[in-house]
């Protein structure tokens, strides 16, 4: 409400000054406090040099009454002063332009003093006096008034003295002022003897600074609050995109300060920022207060935050009016929120909603009635000269709703709780301690503690002097053009810092009926992210999230990657769990593999014992024994290698499977090798004898040996380890990783590399001499042009392709080798022995008739 409002950052709370009533108590505590309050400088010097002046410059008292203990009150009757120069200095003034909330508030304050005065419960007994003046909302009025409490006397000054402990003021307690820059000089005034200051208007935040200000409390809350509960209220209907309009003092740019740091914590916009024009004619006003609607209306603002008096509202109410603007949300702070007189604009009821925010308040049974009978005679003695305007007052000027009569009420309330406290008043005898003294300081220290209800509302203090009391929400409401009701619909919980909102209550001004939309950009859909697009935060672009991301709606900037094990689509605002998925036996594929296996498992089989049936046959002779020996066994290493791709992976499994598969595969083309060299007569340009004769043993252990130490190699850079993939969308795929390169490509480069040599020695075959060579040469190089076609088509397959069947792409390679090797030599050697033994000749098969001098090795030629 009023000026010198701070606020704390974002998701910090403001650290509150220890309470001046904490540490020790009794007359010791408070000679220190009266000792070292001696030198505080600008309000010592201003005190020394009221000292010497005399009665005739004493301010004149408004209304006062006699008591056992008098309570001062300062309040504004009129809202100007002017003063009359004497030597330079202001001496006497001249109050001017009434202000009836002042005057209002000083009848609830003798109001409570009455009721007071007339109970039997609260101080029996005691009798309360007052002493009431206008500080015409001047500070040197109101410091004057202040000084002027410090006395004993109306009549006299204040006395010097060294010690202030015993020294008893004419006023226990100071009720207002209500406007937060005079009470706070007010403040320093009367902490110079302790004396306890309550005001029911002034909001400052500042003024909950203990150090500061220790006898200061007050029953409004803190400005602070009531900006906290404003964006909460935007927050509730998703408005980011406002504008705040305030007064152009002091109180407006601290309150507007506030106001947008905590908007910005809650990502809301203040889009548009102004201040009401002053100090400028008719013409001139209505010309700035026009550009101010444009702005709003060019903004496209739908929801305006306005802090300030009810006059500067009503001159820009009256513009939007005359502009035809509807459809639009206006929230009041308490300053007019209540404003009759702004309800009764014409056509007002066409702009859109009003909602405001109103201090909570309570009624004060038989205040109307007081009223009425101090009203009804006008030449009573409690209006005095002083105020003039007084006497031509109607009880259609006063209004029971205002806030600030019920808290000056409250105020005074407070006050004698804390001296039925301290004089030990009986509720039951109905009696209190008269012979007890009272000091001020001992009643700053009891106001503190007073915890009470009047009218179903709390009254207590805090540590920083501030009360409960929060703000009701109302909702301007017309029945008729002329009939308007301020309706709660809401209340923001000072304590509990909530604001609560019963939506259904409300009736909105809009051409659906809902409410309105205030928002730069609508917002985005789920699973979008947003970017900003200019210079405000609420003005953004909305982006899909990709697959494998989510939009988490605590941070709406950006799309948060799911983990490792989850998944999500486009647009996503969560992410799934993945399958674990690894290949099984149980799979089609893998059964149609397991089912070659053992069809190859079988061939092995049938063509060992075809062989073993026709041992010593020259077909038998044409294969020779160690060369099929030593495929039959490389081959069964073969298939044996193929489960391990199909089984579930481990670390153990992955280690083993290639090594097996590969040094098999080896071996095969090894020997392969080693029975081309000697066919075609390749193994003759050899001239050790020893090597002629074991050529295919020597192939085989040197390619074995090597394709060993490749894998050795291959396990020391960067060996096959057993890996989660998640670049398919919704699986998890346990799998065996084998390195690309060096290691598994190392393996495969050297099988690749034998069946080329093999097939290029073959080649020589065709134009061998020999005869053997020429039938065998043919087979093989038809068995290795089929495993280089086979290879070649399974590189780029298996290195493209995902999921759990890639692995199998390698045992069907190696199972389709094993067919072309078989049925390109094996087979037609069968054939003839089985359907055409005529056939199965030395003759046919071009072999010598004379054994080869080789084949006296058989450990290098055949099994004999």
């Amino acid at each position: 409400m009023e000026d010198g409002v701070t606020a704390p950052p974002c998701g910090q709370s403001r650290a509150q000054p220890p309470d001046a009533g904490d540490g020790k108590d009794g007359k010791a505590l408070t000679n220190e406090k009266m000792t070292s309050k001696v030198f505080i400088g600008p309000l010592v010097a201003i005190i020394l040099l009221r000292m010497d002046e005399g009665k005739a410059d004493s301010p004149a008292i408004q209304f006062h009454a006699p008591g056992d203990f008098i309570i001062g009150g300062l309040f504004a009757f009129h809202s100007k002063a002017e003063f009359q120069l004497q030597d330079g200095r202001p001496e006497t003034h001249t109050c001017y332009r009434f202000h009836s909330p002042g005057y209002q508030q000083q009848l609830a304050m003798r109001f409570a003093i009455d009721e007071i005065n007339n109970s039997t419960s609260l101080l029996p007994g005691i009798t309360l006096g007052y002493e009431i003046h206008d500080t015409c909302n001047d500070e040197v009025v109101a410091t004057k008034l202040a000084i002027s409490f410090l006395s004993e006397d109306p009549s006299s000054s204040l006395a010097m003295q060294c010690n202030y402990t015993n020294y008893k003021p004419r006023v226990m307690a100071v009720v207002g002022p209500n406007v937060s820059g005079l009470s706070m000089l007010v403040a320093q005034v009367l902490n110079f003897l302790s004396i306890p200051q309550i005001s029911a208007g002034s909001s400052s935040s500042k003024l909950s600074d203990k150090q500061l200000y220790p006898s200061f409390f007050r029953t409004i809350p803190s400005d602070q609050n009531q900006a906290g509960a404003m964006v909460q209220l935007l927050n509730y209907f998703n408005w980011n995109w406002v504008a705040a309009l305030v007064t152009d003092n002091e109180y407006g740019r601290q309150v507007l300060e506030v106001f947008v740091q905590f908007a910005l914590c809650r990502d809301m916009c203040v889009a548009y920022e102004a201040t009401f024009p002053r100090n400028q004619d008719e013409i001139q006003r209505k010309q700035e207060l026009t550009k101010i609607v444009n702005q709003l209306e060019v903004s496209r603002i739908n929801a305006t935050v306005i802090f300030s008096h009810s006059s500067e509202t009503e001159e820009l109410l009256r513009v939007v009016v005359g502009r035809g603007i509807t459809g639009k949300v206006w929230i009041a702070s308490e300053c007019w929120s209540t404003s009759s007189t702004i309800a009764l604009i014409p056509n007002l009821t066409k702009i859109g909603t009003v909602l405001g925010m109103a201090v909570e308040s309570g009624e004060m049974p038989g205040f109307q009635e007081y009223i009425q009978n101090v009203l009804r005679d006008n030449n009573s003695p409690n209006v005095p000269d002083a105020c003039p305007e007084c006497r031509y007052l109607s009880l259609a000027n006063f209004s029971t709703k205002f806030f600030e009569m019920f808290n000056t009420y409250k105020a005074v309330y407070a006050i004698a709780h804390a001296l039925h406290q301290l004089l030990n008043c009986s509720t039951i005898h109905k009696t209190c301690d008269l012979d007890r003294e009272i000091y001020p300081w001992q009643l700053l220290e009891e106001i503190p503690k007073v915890n009470f209800t009047i009218e179903s509302q709390p009254v207590n203090f805090s540590k920083t002097g501030d009360p409960p009391a929060g703000y009701d929400l109302l909702f301007w409401d017309w029945i008729l053009p002329n009939n308007h009701t301020f309706a709660v619909v809401g209340r923001y919980d000072a304590l509990t810092h909530n604001l609560t909102i019963n939506e259904s209550q409300i009736r909105w001004s809009t051409e659906n009926g809902k409410a309105p939309v205030s928002r730069c950009t609508q917002g985005c859909k789920p699973g979008q992210k947003r970017w900003l697009r200019g210079e405000h935060n609420c003005c953004y672009q909305c982006e899909d999230c990709p697959a494998g991301y989510f939009q988490d709606k605590n941070k709406p900037d950006e799309c948060t990657p799911c983990s490792k094990n989850e998944w999500s689509t486009a647009r996503s605002t969560t992410c799934q769990q993945r399958v674990v998925e690894y290949l099984e036996i149980t799979d089609l594929i893998a059964i149609i593999m397991v089912a070659l296996t053992i069809v190859v498992f079988a061939q092995m089989v049938a063509v060992t014992g075809i062989f073993a049936m026709y041992r010593g046959t020259p077909g038998m002779r044409y294969v020779g024994g160690f060369p099929l020996q030593s495929i039959l066994f490389s081959t069964t290493c073969f298939c044996i290698s193929f489960p391990f791709f199909v089984m579930k992976p481990t670390r153990a499994i992955c280690k083993v499977r290639q090594p097996l598969f590969f040094g098999s595969f080896t071996i095969t083309l090894s020997t392969l090798l080693g029975k081309t060299i000697q066919s075609v007569g390749l193994d003759q340009i050899l001239k050790r004898p020893w090597v002629r004769n074991h050529v295919m043993v020597l192939c085989i252990t040197f390619n074995a040996a090597l394709q060993g130490l490749l894998c050795l190699f291959w396990y020391y850079w960067e060996p096959p380890v057993l890996e989660e993939n998640t670049e398919m969308e919704r699986t998890v795929l346990l799998q065996c990783h084998d390195s690309k390169f060096p290691g598994f490509g190392i393996l495969l480069a050297h099988d690749y590399c034998l069946t080329v040599i093999c097939f290029a020695c073959s080649l020589v075959g065709y134009n061998s001499e020999k005869k053997e060579g020429n039938r065998a040469a043919q087979s093989i190089n038809f068995a290795m042009l089929l495993i280089l076609i086979i290879w070649i088509i399974f590189i780029p397959t298996y290195s493209t392709t995902q999921g759990k069947f890639v692995a199998l792409f390698q045992v069907f390679a190696g199972l389709a080798s094993i067919f072309a090797i078989f049925g390109s030599y094996y087979y037609p050697v069968c054939y003839v022995m089985l359907f055409a033994p005529h056939l199965n000749t030395d003759n046919y098969f071009r072999l010598a008739q004379d054994p080869p001098m080789d084949n006296k090795e058989p450990s290098a030629r055949e099994d004999k």
